[in-house]
């Protein structure tokens, strides 16, 4: 199954960190921004790599990926040294909560279904009586001839109600499947091992470290929007070509040396002139 592979995969990236050095735990947060499209901005590498050129967030389709982003959200909201006073729901309870929100639309669409499908089989079922009430009166000839003629028109009038009667039980048969499957989604076991995976990784103070956002008391949005403002300037001032500017400033300096002998150059207001002889 898809889903199952996508949480074994994040479960790798999670679990990996343990082994690595302060440096590869931020390395693997990167991994799993990459893998969620979960975007945490907590730490330096992270930053730069946001602002890394052409940079393209992905999206993912898979309902587990999205769910982990959403949870890594929450887990880097809060800081790593509050981690053990406050404390996060765990991992596992806010996993599944997510995983069945993005799976509350199957309801409706099994009700969608079975809709549509009592909706053909009624329209199906008003056009064969329609046509059959304008055709059982006309005449066809002599007693055996009518008679014939209206075994016949009842034989295919049943036939096409039973067909009708097939939309609805395919309908109502694909809504069983959409639930079953609603059914195995929510009890999946999958998010039941990627939220052990998460809860593992927060008892690790190196990783909470890593992975969430220093201690440095509340800052205000507008803290936050400048800082992050800042670092892109200069990111991209860092990426300006500064040659042909310095190359003016180097010689301005050359002229101002050369002709240093021959004048004196001042600085501040100017100096009264004094009268007399």
């Amino acid at each position: 199954m898809a889903e199952t592979k996508v949480s074994r995969d994040i479960i790798k990236l999670v679990d990996a960190a343990h082994l690595l050095d302060a440096s590869g735990k931020v390395a693997q947060l990167l991994l799993l921004n990459e893998s969620t499209g979960a975007r945490i901005l907590t730490h330096e590498a992270c930053r730069r790599d946001d602002l890394g050129e052409h940079k393209v967030w992905r999206n993912p389709k898979s309902a587990t990926a999205r769910s982990s982003a959403n949870y890594l959200g929450v887990m880097a909201a809060v800081p790593a040294k509050r981690h053990s006073l406050e404390g996060l729901r765990p991992a596992r309870t806010m996993l599944e909560d997510e995983y069945r929100r993005l799976h509350r639309g199957l309801s409706g669409f099994g009700d969608f279904i079975i809709r549509v499908a009592l909706l053909g089989t009624f329209m199906g079922l008003i056009a064969a009586l329609t046509i059959a009430s304008a055709n059982i009166g006309l005449a066809q000839g002599s007693a055996a001839a009518q008679s014939a003629h209206m075994r016949d028109f009842i034989q295919v009038l049943l036939a096409t109600a039973a067909n009708k009667f097939w939309i609805s039980a395919v309908g109502v048969g694909c809504a069983l499947l959409v639930q079953i499957y609603r059914s195995g989604s929510e009890a999946a076991q999958h998010i039941v091992r990627l939220g052990d995976a998460f809860d593992r990784a927060l008892t690790d103070p190196d990783i909470a470290a890593a992975w969430c956002p220093p201690d440095a008391g509340p800052a205000s949005q507008d803290e936050i929007d400048l800082h992050f403002v800042r670092e892109a300037v200069f990111d991209r001032i860092s990426k300006l070509d500064l040659a042909s500017l310095n190359e003016a400033i180097a010689e301005t300096a050359a002229a101002i040396k050369t002709n240093a002998k021959d004048s004196v150059i001042s600085f501040g207001p100017a100096l009264p002139r004094r009268s007399g002889a």
